[in-house]
């Protein structure tokens, strides 16, 4: 680890930052699958629409080749990656191996595998489409879904949404079938402040796994310095799951998240956040610490999350939990999220 860092930094070299990577959302307390106040390139996971904000990106996830049903998280990253280019002008993007909560994560086992291909434009009404399929893996426990992102930008208001439209699964003989599933949001930015509201309903078939739940918040990001930017959220939630008797949540929470991110050297910037919970029940620590760091060579930036003791309370509904990780220290495992994104 020693050695790697030491090449990273030999090989520096001022430039703009990229934004787009798990560290970099999970560090400032936001969910992996994007924010709905703070600019990231993997907002297109809740709002195809944004992709035209993010043109002509590499984004690269280290991780390994999750076994289905295991979540994504921290210290268990899933390997994925894509990108976004312009045809004309439109902006697309093909991304690899992301697994949708809302179309793909009520099934056990999860799929192995993913795609999804969204298209965009810009104009008087900025709009943004994509597809989403889940699969694998093979032999006795299968997974096959389809899914839809739609996202609608008009000047500071957006209304986006994840519909899960088919999923079939098998396990060890069984097969289940899901019905409609739906994520969604809407956003209405008013100067450093954004308002919020999230939509989450879906269920299997013979109700063996339900879910549902909404959101209302206000995201704040205030520009402190020229290079410093401090971020906050407090939102009021309501979140019901039920898994056949088991694993069972029913509960409302008032969560509040503090984080800043700066440029602390050219190429160097570090960035962290704390989410406590005010009022409400919650079946995680009320209280969460993420930190991670982004170094910047070129048209390289490489993200890191240093640590993190957070759970789901660390996210918003639906595809925008954060999963948590035992990784909160220093040694050879003290980066739990490695990324690289490539301007080209």
């Amino acid at each position: 680890m020693k050695n790697t860092l030491a090449l990273v930094l030999a090989l520096a070299v001022v430039s703009s930052p990229a934004y787009a990577s798990r560290a970099r959302l999970e560090a400032l307390g936001e969910g992996k699958n994007g924010s709905y106040y703070i600019n990231d390139a993997r907002n297109m996971f809740l709002n195809p629409a944004s992709i035209t904000k993010h043109k002509k990106k590499l984004m690269l996830e280290l991780g390994q080749a999750v076994p289905a049903g295991v979540v994504d998280r921290a210290n268990d990253s899933r390997a994925q990656g894509g990108f976004t280019n312009t045809f004309g002008d439109f902006t697309y993007a093909v991304y690899l191996n992301n697994v949708s909560d809302t179309s793909m994560g009520l099934f056990n086992p999860r799929p192995s595998n993913a795609v999804e291909v969204a298209f965009a434009g810009e104009g008087t009404i900025g709009w943004g489409l994509s597809l989403v399929h889940g699969y694998g893996p093979t032999g006795a426990n299968t997974v096959n879904t389809w899914g839809a992102r739609f996202g609608v930008n008009k000047d500071d208001l957006a209304v986006f949404g994840t519909v899960g439209l088919f999923g079939k699964s098998v396990n060890t003989g069984v097969e289940t079938k899901s019905k409609l599933n739906l994520d969604l949001g809407a956003t209405y930015q008013l100067g450093d402040f954004t308002a919020f509201g999230n939509f989450i309903s879906g269920s299997l078939e013979n109700d063996v796994a339900k879910t549902s739940g909404y959101a209302l918040g206000v995201g704040h990001k205030k520009e402190m310095t020229k290079s410093t930017t401090m971020f906050s959220r407090i939102e009021a939630r309501k979140q019901k799951v039920e898994n056949a008797g088991a694993s069972n949540i029913n509960a409302w929470n008032l969560p509040v998240v503090l984080g800043a991110e700066a440029q602390a050297l050219s190429w160097l910037a570090v960035r962290g956040s704390i989410t406590h919970s005010l009022l409400g029940q919650t079946d995680t620590a009320a209280t969460s610490v993420a930190a991670g760091v982004g170094m910047t060579f070129g048209d390289v930036t490489v993200d890191g999350l240093v640590a993190t003791n957070g759970g789901a309370l660390a996210g918003n509904l639906g595809t925008n939990g954060m999963a948590s990780s035992s990784t909160f220290g220093f040694g050879d495992a003290m980066i739990s999220r490695i990324a690289m994104t490539y301007n080209f």
